[in-house]
């Protein structure tokens, strides 16, 4: 099965079964896929929201990238009970003062707000903390295997 990593900004949307993977600290990303098509896709974005509507790195940023794969998924299946999501990420992974410098949180509510609007339905969320998280999901099976990083033995979760 073919296997591909996610750096950050990047996103994949797949008809066919493959094994994606990222590491996450304070980004997040969302796995999303339909329960009827066995299509899937997985971002992993660092910021919220771009600061300016002129900013167009989709993968960039969490309203971008998310809208970008529900829409290419819902172009072959456009009913929304038939799709589940899983979120991971958030972490604080650099202390700082200020709660306005939260890009975790930032960036966790931006994930939850978009899934909401399209009215997709998230079925687990790992988020927050202070430690990133290795993400692997396999769109064969819909199961996502989420560890943290530098931790041996995974956990997962069958969507």
């Amino acid at each position: 099965m073919t296997r591909i990593f996610l750096l950050p900004g990047e996103y994949h949307v797949s008809k066919e079964p493959v094994v994606i993977e990222t590491l996450v600290g304070s980004c997040v990303s969302v796995c999303l896929y339909n329960t009827k098509t066995g299509r899937a896709a997985m971002n992993h974005f660092l910021q919220d929201k771009p600061a300016r509507e002129t900013d167009c790195d989709i993968g960039q940023y969490g309203s971008t990238a998310t809208e970008y794969i529900i829409k290419a998924l819902m172009k072959f299946d456009s009913d929304r009970s038939h799709y589940r999501a899983q979120v991971f990420g958030g972490a604080v992974v650099i202390k700082t003062n200020s709660d306005e410098c939260n890009i975790g949180q930032k960036n966790i509510d931006i994930a939850r707000k978009m899934l909401a609007d399209y009215r997709i339905r998230i079925i687990r969320e790992e988020i927050g903390g202070t430690r990133g998280r290795r993400v692997r999901f396999d769109t064969a099976t819909s199961t996502v295997f989420c560890r943290f990083a530098g931790q041996i033995g995974k956990k997962y979760r069958r969507g």
